[in-house]
């Protein structure tokens, strides 16, 4: 039975890979994706659907692809169903109306179809909800008990369980083959919200985790049986489209997220035929989540693309309007990492088209067609590694440091550390066995190491799992503690002691060099002793124990310097991560020099096409209400240099869009050029 198993997994993964090396062909760039989530209290709907201006809207908005409705959150189809339910206020096949619209002026066209929040189908079928150990109905910002006239919080809802074995998961199936069946040559699919919550109690994910033996006290063991389980809905999905429609795409959002959750270290992003990376920087997320995620996708070989909004606050919102310059940069940014375009919009319930959004999106548009060549269909190229904790705040805390200091970088596994000189290991340990010995190896043969707080201990927190010059004692005593500098790591970096705002791990020093030591405080602050407004100030003398520890080729920092760097910000612990870098004389492939930290760098190997692409960003976001960010100014950039240490023979460079020729030289292997004024974003392109 074993083997049967096996056989059908290998037959599985390869068609999926085989249909995934054709997505990168027609992957569009210009993307759209439109909710229309409506309410059966609203009359008419559709009747100002018009195909004509449809087409122009698309049109003005030099849109390519847009993701259209098949079913919506309220639970109702947009076209005629006999399976589903047909919104009680359309009268015609508005899905049909518009895949013919798109079909005849050359626009992709994938349907959206809700999965975890379909309101109708939980009111109809409760045993289709999500319940806890107790029997309760899992929701999302939902209070069950309200009354009928109170304000219903924003995105609320009841949780649905699609995962096989129950009626849900049927029922959809049926659905997606009804689509499949009633529309000729679909270009994909797109379902939505499945990262809700992390495990259910429904009788059937009850009854499956029986089956398993899993044990209902264990928490990891029944998000993992939920996520497989949801993993295996995705599966037969995925199976019955390419069925029908063996070139469409699919995808299911929320599997791509860099997460510590079992939906995504059960790898249920490797169901999608390509990554989608959703994000609305200015109020969720943020201008520098993209990176990291796109880095991640494009290293497993998977075409991306990003999504964001037109939105100004929230998705879906009505009459929310970003300046054309925030769509505009946002684009920039997506194609600098590699990926295409994708900006949400929501269809009134009338049907008509809002021209004023695509006229924005247009503005936007019109310049990713100048660059759009020279972003997706490349990976990214670096010989710096981030391995991944999957604590958030660690790997983003990591991210935003190396993203301000412009030192370029991609994601470390153990399958491609032949391409890196340097790895960067976050304050969570995230390291098997197999990947210790293997990353063991590389450090043996050459490879250098940085290591934050508790990346590099046993699970027992005890035992260093690699030889960093010094042993582990114990946590320290105090909630914060002060570092003092050696020069050797110590460039623009203040002599006196600097605070710390979580503390260090105490390490006693075995054939290690100290970098650093800790100064701690004379006693925690408590409501029998404290001394002034905040932190109590530190003691006089160093205590024993180093804050910084270098060991032939590793740095191994006693702080989480990720973590404080992204709860606090402050420069000096970014500077010391510069500063470790240089000690452990790193040659990147690209230098920037006088570009400012707010801006942003991405090198892309296209090797199809014999080239280097870097993309240099800038326009900083600015904080403009609480927790609302904008782009805003375009400021011109004059004096910025890139030294690039390329191991390729390059025979061309010139800067995208104009494509005005650069002329360069090599010295002592290095080629070192002005970056010609620029504003808001540049390319340079490396031919080789």
């Amino acid at each position: 039975m074993d083997k049967i198993l096996i056989i059908i997994s290998l037959i599985t993964t390869f068609s999926f890979s085989q249909s995934q090396l054709s997505i990168e062909n027609h992957l569009r760039t210009r993307q759209v994706h439109l909710d229309f989530h409506t309410s059966e209290h609203i009359p008419n709907i559709g009747e100002k659907f018009d195909k004509k201006n449809f087409q122009r809207a698309l049109i003005m908005g030099r849109v390519n692809h847009i993701n259209i409705f098949s079913k919506g959150h309220h639970g109702y189809s947009y076209y005629p169903t006999k399976i589903g339910t047909q919104h009680p206020n359309l009268k015609f096949d508005l899905l049909g109306k518009q895949l013919e619209a798109c079909k005849e002026i050359n626009v992709k066209c994938p349907l959206y179809f809700a999965v975890g929040w379909s309101v109708l189908d939980a009111e109809q079928n409760p045993d289709w909800v999500m319940k806890d150990e107790n029997g309760k109905m899992l929701t999302a910002n939902l209070d069950l008990n309200a009354k009928p006239n109170d304000i219903r919080p924003h995105y609320s809802w009841k949780c649905l369980d699609p995962t096989p074995g129950g009626g849900y998961h049927n029922y959809i199936l049926k659905n997606v083959e009804e689509i499949c069946k009633r529309y000729d040559d679909l270009d994909g699919f797109w379902f939505d919200i499945y990262h809700i919550k992390p495990y259910s109690f429904t009788s059937y994910s009850k009854r499956r985790m029986v089956e398993e033996g899993v044990n209902f006290n264990n928490t990891d063991e029944m998000e993992k049986s939920f996520a497989l389980a949801l993993k295996d809905h995705m599966r037969e999905l995925r199976e019955l489209v390419e069925k029908y429609h063996p070139n469409a795409t699919v995808f299911f959002n929320s599997a791509t997220h860099i997460a510590n959750k079992s939906i995504f270290k059960e790898a249920l992003y490797e169901m999608n035929t390509h990554a989608e990376l959703e994000d609305l920087p200015t109020t969720w997320g943020g201008y520098d989540k993209l990176p990291l995620e796109a880095k991640f996708h494009l290293g497993k070989g998977t075409p991306i693309v990003a999504m964001s909004g037109k939105f100004h606050k929230a998705w879906g919102e009505f009459g929310g309007f970003k300046h054309p310059d925030a769509i505009k940069y946002e684009a920039a940014a997506m194609i600098s990492f590699g990926a295409s375009c994708n900006f949400g919009d929501q269809l009134h319930p009338s049907g008509e088209m809002d021209f004023e959004t695509y006229t924005n999106i247009g503005k936007a548009y019109e310049y990713v067609e100048k660059i759009e060549k020279y972003g997706p269909g490349g990976t990214p190229y670096s010989n710096l590694g981030v391995w991944l904790s999957l604590d958030h705040s660690a790997d983003q805390g990591l991210v935003n440091m190396l993203l301000q200091l412009h030192k370029d970088f991609i994601v470390a596994n153990e399958n491609n550390l032949d391409k890196l000189d340097i790895i960067l290991i976050p304050s969570k340990n995230n390291i098997s066995q197999n990947q210790l010995k293997i990353l063991q190896d590389w450090l043996d043969n050459g490879g250098k190491l940085i290591v934050f707080g508790n990346g590099m201990l046993d699970s027992s927190n005890k035992k260093f799992l690699i030889d960093l010059g010094c042993e582990y004692i114990s946590d320290s005593p105090y909630d914060f503690d002060f570092t003092t500098i050696s020069e050797t790591i110590g460039y623009d970096i203040v002599k006196t002691p600097f605070v710390n705002y979580d503390s260090a791990i105490r390490v006693k020093l075995t054939d290690g060099k100290p970098l650093g030591m800790i100064r701690e405080p004379y006693f925690n602050r408590t409501y029998e002793k404290y001394s002034s407004h905040r932190e109590t100030p530190y003691k006089l003398e160093d205590s024993s124990f180093p804050s910084a520890v270098k060991k032939n080729n590793t740095i191994f920092f006693t702080h989480s310097l990720d973590k404080l760097y992204y709860d606090h910000g402050m420069r000096i612990h970014r500077q010391l991560l510069e500063n470790a870098i240089e000690e452990l004389k790193i040659n990147q492939y690209v230098n920037v020099i006088n570009f400012p930290s707010s801006g942003r760098i991405s090198l892309l190997n296209q090797e199809k096409n014999n080239r280097f692409i870097l993309h240099l960003l800038y326009s900083p976001p600015i904080l403009r209400a609480d927790k609302v960010q904008v782009i805003e100014d375009f400021v011109s950039l004059s004096e910025t240099f890139v030294e690039f240490r390329i191991p390729k023979k390059v025979k061309k460079i010139y800067r995208v869009p104009d494509y005005k020729e650069i002329d360069f030289k090599y010295k002592n292997g290095i080629i070192k050029i002005k970056i010609p004024n620029f504003k808001m974003h540049t390319a340079i392109v490396l031919e080789y």
